[in-house]
């Protein structure tokens, strides 16, 4: 396709109002699947901590839908072609809505770890989509604001899922019920602005799943990187600011301030991305995570400090998810930049696995300096390794 021409709707062009029909479309319908996931992982960690269960128990529940991500993303782009996109959108909006009543419909700890599975794949299949559609429906020269686009409203998503539950409150069904038709919900501008516009995948990929990962390591290790960092920050960043000495007020208020750097730094980075060259933006992305790690433990002990280190190294750190799938768009495309989506999210999903475990050794290791050690030194890993890649004038 050459750039700056309009996106391919099977074997239709798209005109300017149809490309931005389309884009409501994924876009509205991740935002609304965004706020219903925002809203269900405190409500799922409250409810089984008042139930009793255990701390370790919960992590290795919250574990589950990572787990589904791994097992699925190899073959999501054999689903797309066989399905359609818009089939297999329907069917993973139906799933996560489906699976977040159940939860209260079967109060069952062993069940929850079904459950919470069968929702992972459902969110799996909703976010690396979404992100292709909007890959493919971007051209060379907007591809960076779209993606920053997408982010943004995808943290705002997330960042006011929590506030439903003010509403709703954590007990009965009807928290459950709500979440579950806001998720349901994500179906409408589907059907109303993107029936006969989404894109669809003809042939197989000419690269391998596997090789995939390796043809492009500076934008799939990005998501890994991206994946530790975000789930280390959620799980353990209030755990730092409490043992260095902060309230537990303060502990809660660092995640608010991590995700506004998410929401306002994903636009500007994704003008950025349209500027410049996009290996170069992801190598900064992770010096800002290496930099900022590194001085976290001298500006953690005031407020005046933490707060603004934290809010950029949230949003410049983010960049490596935004920035990442934007450079992925820019050297796949059809069945191979489906293939490409895939990987990349099964590289957050890794990451998110693998290194938070790690991170809470180190705590225990360094108290409590060993998590900023690890988040570190993954982005140092990254650097060396994409930039010998660039060095190399290879991807």
């Amino acid at each position: 396709m050459a750039e700056g021409q309009p996106l391919l709707a099977g074997s239709s062009i798209l005109t300017p109002r149809e490309r931005r029909n389309s884009l409501i479309a994924v876009i509205a319908c991740i935002t609304v699947s965004g706020l219903s996931l925002g809203a269900t992982m405190p409500l799922l960690s409250i409810s089984l901590a008042s139930k009793g269960v255990s701390s370790s128990m919960i992590g290795l529940n919250t574990a589950m839908p990572q787990i589904a991500n791994l097992m699925i993303t190899p073959f999501i782009p054999r689903l797309l072609r066989r399905y359609g996109v818009m089939n297999f959108l329907i069917v993973a909006v139906l799933i996560s809505a489906c699976a977040i009543p159940t939860f209260y419909l079967i109060p069952n700890l062993w069940a929850w770890f079904v459950i919470r599975f069968v929702l992972g794949f459902g969110g799996t299949g909703l976010f690396v989509v979404s992100e292709f559609w909007i890959n493919q429906l971007a051209t060379q020269e907007n591809r960076g604001k779209l993606m920053g686009l997408y982010g943004t409203i995808l943290s705002c998503g997330f960042a006011s899922g929590p506030f439903l539950l003010i509403f709703t409150g954590h007990e009965g069904f009807l928290p459950f019920a709500a979440i579950g038709g806001i998720a349901l919900f994500g179906l409408v501008p589907l059907i109303i602005f993107g029936s006969g516009l989404t894109p669809k995948i003809e042939g197989r990929p000419k690269h391998s799943f596997i090789a995939i990962l390796f043809a492009a390591p500076a934008a799939t290790l990005a998501g890994l990187v991206y994946g530790a960092t975000e789930t280390d920050i959620f799980n353990l960043l209030p755990v730092y600011a409490l043992r260095s000495g902060h309230s537990e007020q303060m502990a809660a208020l660092v995640l608010s301030v991590f995700a506004a750097g998410n929401i306002f730094c994903q636009m500007p980075l994704g003008y950025i991305a349209d500027k410049m060259n996009k290996r170069l933006l992801l190598l900064f992305c992770a010096s800002a995570g290496l930099a900022g790690a590194a001085a976290m433990p001298f500006a953690i002990h005031s407020v005046w400090t933490f707060v603004p280190v934290l809010f950029l190294y949230g949003g410049v750190v983010a960049g490596l998810y935004s920035v990442g799938l934007t450079y992925l768009g820019e050297r796949f495309r059809g069945a191979d930049l489906a293939a490409a989506n895939s990987a990349f999210v099964m590289m957050y999903a890794m990451g998110a696995l693998t290194i938070p475990p790690l991170s809470g050794v180190a705590m225990d290791w360094w108290d409590p300096h060993g998590l900023m050690l690890v988040m570190g030194s993954i982005c140092l890993v990254y650097i060396v390794i994409a930039g010998a890649r660039a060095l190399g004038n290879r991807a």
